[in-house]
């Protein structure tokens, strides 16, 4: 079996990379342990490589549907799928997705997709049934098979999780620290003010909040340092695997505080559809909180690895913090159990396989 994906997200410095560009980026190198795998995607140049038993091909582009870097304008990237036998397409509303899913279609072969929110304002399946060619619609959770449209939901499967539980796990050398932990990019919608808020509220002068993560937008990370102005906050931008993992298992919670309405206003309707952050903090042992907005309340087993508050709120932020930290000894340690727990079923091991039997089902 030869599998291909194809991601239109443009892969270069400039790049917004989070969750929605990360799964396929996984979920190929997972797959290439099972099967041939060939990962297609894009950016300024044309590259063939190779990391371990994954296959990269990485067509050019010069030109981005208005402007939009998930959007680009390539044809070469069809001769990829020539020898396929499945075609599974990362995100939906894309002209990439489109052409490579009618052109499949069109050779013969099994196509499968996933979305992953966003995308371009122009595509084909606006005037065409571009839907009816997909075998199967597969989402990472209930949240993102709901908001896929009627046509792909009808045909769609829940496959949950994404994490590597061998790289993301405690190291019991490591003493916890009174530190809370954020990990993802620096955006409205992630509702890091929140959190900033809660630090306040909680008034613990002898915690730290240590955010990690790259500025996407710098209007938000000047506004979130002048509200944690006088607060213990440590902001990390640079930080490599090592580090990440260090920061997931010395902290005492991990928060991830999104919201579908930011502080400015603007409405996001899939802030997010899964969380690797949340996975990744509980798969080394760290309890978590999250907010109620989007899929996030399906990766956290509440008031047993953490907890789930509602969006948009400081207040609800804090008084979750403040059960966590004042846990006893032997609670924490079972939060902890329970974390390495809860994630053995949403390994990427797991996820692979399932995606494995959907794809023999269709050959």
């Amino acid at each position: 079996m030869k599998v291909v994906y194809i991601t239109p997200t443009y892969f270069d410095d400039v790049s917004v990379i989070g969750g929605g560009e990360r799964y396929p980026s996984e979920l190929a190198t997972w797959m290439s342990k099972f099967v041939d795998t060939t990962l297609v995607s894009f950016s300024s140049q044309r590259k063939s490589s190779e990391q371990g038993q994954l296959k990269y091909e990485t067509y050019a582009v010069k030109i981005f549907i208005k402007g939009n870097k998930v959007n680009p304008l390539c044809f070469k990237y069809l001769a990829a799928i020539l020898d396929a036998d499945i075609v599974h397409i990362h995100n939906i509303h894309t002209l990439v997705s489109d052409l490579a899913c009618l052109t499949a279609s069109f050779l013969g072969k099994n196509v499968v997709v996933t979305d992953h929110g966003g995308g371009g304002s122009v595509f084909l399946n606006q005037k065409l049934p571009v839907f009816r060619f997909y075998c199967h619609a597969i989402a990472q959770s209930q949240f993102a098979l709901d908001f896929l449209p009627t046509d792909l939901r009808n045909k769609g499967v829940v496959i949950k999780g994404g994490i590597d539980t061998d790289k993301f796990c405690p190291d019991p050398n490591l003493k916890k620290e009174q530190k809370i932990l954020y990990v993802g990019r620096i955006l409205p919608h992630k509702g890091i003010n929140y959190l900033i808020e809660a630090l306040r509220l909680l008034n613990h002068s002898n915690y730290k909040l240590t955010i990690v993560g790259r500025v996407y937008s710098e209007q938000f990370y000047q506004d979130i340092k002048q509200l944690a102005d006088g607060l213990n906050v440590e902001f990390i931008h640079n930080a490599d695997d090592q580090r990440l993992l260090h920061e997931y298992r010395t902290a005492m919670v991990t928060v991830l505080p999104s919201v579908h309405t930011n502080c400015y206003g603007d409405y996001t309707p899939v802030p997010e559809l899964m969380g690797f952050t949340l996975l990744e903090s509980q798969a080394c042992g760290t309890p978590v909180i999250c907010t109620d907005a989007g899929a996030m309340h399906e990766f956290v087993d509440n008031h047993c690895t953490g907890f789930v508050v509602k969006q948009n709120s400081g207040e609800a932020i804090a008084v979750a913090l403040d059960k966590l930290i004042n846990l006893s000894p032997s609670e924490y340690i079972q939060y902890q159990t329970n974390c390495r727990q809860w994630i053995q079923p949403l390994s990427w091991l797991t996820v692979v396989k399932r995606h494995l039997d959907i794809y023999r089902n269709q050959i």
